[in-house]
């Protein structure tokens, strides 16, 4: 892509006696852009999460839109939970003329490191209507106790 010239009036040396010359310069600066055929990037998809802590256990809620269950994996290790999965593109070949697209497609990895031990054992997972719900309780050795003080 060539990079537009604010100065094709020959500026410096030549203005054509036009006392609004910078200010078209601009306007055929932004024209240039707007005309521009650059690749816009598309950015990863990335699920948006969610954690919440309960007395006995955590529920980690992750968006995964337009995905289906075959499409990610939930794994526990320790007290770390991950999330990964790939969201392909719907298209199929080449669309026809010129389209505007805001979504996101491609490989992701979400990986959650929880503040207690866990008990991957027992974690269990559901999804519905494009949201992941992992409930995963937290371990034995994680709980508080409680311990009675006696006078000495």
């Amino acid at each position: 892509m060539a990079v537009p010239s604010l100065f094709r009036s020959g500026y410096p040396f030549a203005t054509g006696g036009d006392p609004a010359w910078p200010m078209r310069s601009i306007e055929r600066l932004f024209e240039d852009l707007w005309r521009a055929e650059a690749p816009v990037a598309t950015p990863r998809f990335a699920p948006r999460l969610e954690v919440v802590e309960h007395e006995n256990e955590f529920v980690v809620t992750a968006e995964l839109p337009g995905l289906e269950e075959k499409d990610f994996d939930v794994e526990v290790h320790g007290n770390v939970v991950a999330i990964h999965g790939e969201k392909r593109s719907e298209r199929s070949g080449e669309a026809k003329g010129r389209a505007w697209s805001e979504r996101s497609y491609g490989e992701f990895r979400r990986v959650i490191e929880l503040p207690t031990e866990i008990d991957g054992d027992k974690a269990s997972a559901s999804f519905k209507n494009g949201v992941l719900a992992v409930t995963i309780p937290k371990s034995e050795a994680s709980k508080v106790r409680h311990i009675p003080v006696t006078a000495a």
